[in-house]
C-alpha cells in the first residue's frame, strides 16, 4: 500500500487538493480580478438607478421626516421643532378625519370598479377579429390621454346646464342632474372617472394573461362538458392570479397617488367631500405654506403604503396559484 502511493507520488501523479494548492499566483490574481471587473460592471450598471433613487426619492423622504417634527411655514423666517406635535393636531383634525373617510370611500369604490371592468373588457375582447382590436383601441384609448384631458372631458359631459349627459337625463326625467354639487354623488363621480382613466391598463395587463393561459386547458375542461362559467371559474382565473395579484398592487397604488381629475372636476369640493390625502397634501404645502403638516401628510400616506406592502401582499400572494 505503502509502496504504491510511492509509486503514484513518483509517477507525478497529485491529490487534487495538492493540485489546488499549487495553482500558480498569477492564475489566482485573473481569477480574483475577473470577479472584481464584473462587480464594479454591476456597480456602474446600477449607479445611475440608485443615484436617480437617492436624490427623487429617499433624500425628499428624509426631507419630509425631518420637516413633519418641525413648525415649518414658508412665510416664517425660520423653523422651530416641535416633535410630534404635528401629527398630534392632525389627529385632532376634523377635517383631517374626514380626508381619511373621504380618501377610504374613494379607494374602495375607484379599485374594485377598475380592476372588475379591466378583467370583464379583457374576456370581452380577447381574440385575434378585427372588430376586436377596434374594441381594444376605443377601451385603452382612456390611458393614452392625460388624466387632466379626461377630466376636462368629463366636466363638460356631466355640465348640469349645457353637458350632453345631463341634457339626456333631462328629456328622460324631466330633471338635469348636478353629480358634481352633492358630497356623496361628487365623490362617487371622481373615483368613477378615475376607473375609467385606468381600466384600460389594467386591460391590457389581463389581457396578456389571457393570452398566455394554454388553450388546450380551457378547451380540455370543454370537452368534459364545463359551462364557460366554470371554465373561467376553475381554470382562467386561478392562472391569472399572479397577473391579478400585480393589478391590485397597482390598483391601490394608483387609487392613493392619482388626484389630478380632482384639480379639475371639483378641487376638493363640495364642501370637502372629495378631498383626498394627496390632495389634502397639495393644499397644506402650497396653498397654505403649512411644509410642516404637509410633511406630517407625507408620512402618514407613505406608512400606510409601506403597512400595505409588508401586511397585505403575503397574505394576498397565498392565494396566488403560479404555473410550474
Amino acid at each position: 500500500m505503502g509502496g504504491g502511493g510511492s509509486a503514484a507520488g513518483a509517477a507525478g501523479v497529485m491529490p487534487s487538493d495538492a493540485r489546488t494548492a499549487t495553482l500558480p499566483s498569477a492564475a489566482v490574481f485573473l481569477v480574483r480580478r475577473r470577479r472584481g471587473g464584473a462587480a464594479w460592471l454591476a456597480a456602474a450598471f446600477l449607479a445611475p438607478t440608485l443615484a436617480s433613487l437617492a436624490v427623487f426619492t429617499y433624500w425628499p423622504l428624509l426631507l419630509s421626516v425631518v420637516g413633519s417634527a418641525e413648525r415649518w411655514s414658508l412665510s416664517a423666517t425660520r423653523q422651530a421643532w416641535v416633535g410630534w406635535d404635528n401629527y398630534a393636531a392632525l389627529l385632532r383634525d376634523e377635517l383631517f378625519r374626514q380626508v381619511v373617510g373621504n380618501t377610504a370611500v374613494y379607494v374602495a369604490v375607484e379599485v374594485p370598479l377598475a380592476v372588475l371592468v379591466g378583467l370583464l373588457a379583457a374576456v370581452a375582447v380577447n381574440g385575434s377579429g378585427r372588430l376586436r382590436l377596434v374594441a381594444r383601441a376605443l377601451i385603452f384609448h382612456p390611458v393614452l390621454l392625460p388624466t387632466v384631458a379626461v377630466a376636462a372631458i368629463w366636466l363638460f359631459l356631466l355640465n348640469p346646464v349645457s353637458g350632453p349627459v345631463a341634457d339626456l337625463v333631462a328629456r328622460v326625467s324631466g330633471a338635469a342632474p348636478n353629480v358634481l354639487g352633492g358630497p356623496w354623488s361628487a365623490l362617487l363621480t371622481v373615483a368613477m372617472v378615475a376607473a375609467y382613466k385606468n381600466c384600460g391598463l389594467y386591460m391590457l395587463f389581463f389581457l396578456a394573461g389571457l393570452q398566455s393561459i394554454p388553450p388546450e386547458l380551457e378547451d380540455s375542461a370543454r370537452v368534459e362538458g364545463a359551462t364557460e362559467w366554470r371554465v373561467f371559474r376553475h381554470v382562467t382565473w386561478p392562472l391569472l392570479g399572479p397577473v391579478a395579484f400585480y393589478v391590485l398592487i397597482t390598483a391601490v397604488l394608483d387609487g392613493l397617488r392619482n388626484v389630478d381629475h380632482i384639480f379639475v372636476l371639483t378641487r376638493g369640493g363640495p364642501a370637502n367631500a372629495t378631498n383626498v390625502l394627496l390632495y389634502e397634501t397639495y393644499l397644506e404645502a402650497f396653498e397654505f405654506w403649512e411644509v410642516g403638516r404637509a410633511s406630517a401628510l407625507t408620512v402618514m400616506l407613505v406608512a400606510v403604503l409601506l403597512a400595505f406592502a409588508v401586511l397585505a401582499m403575503p397574505r394576498l400572494e397565498r392565494g396566488v396559484h403560479y404555473e410550474a
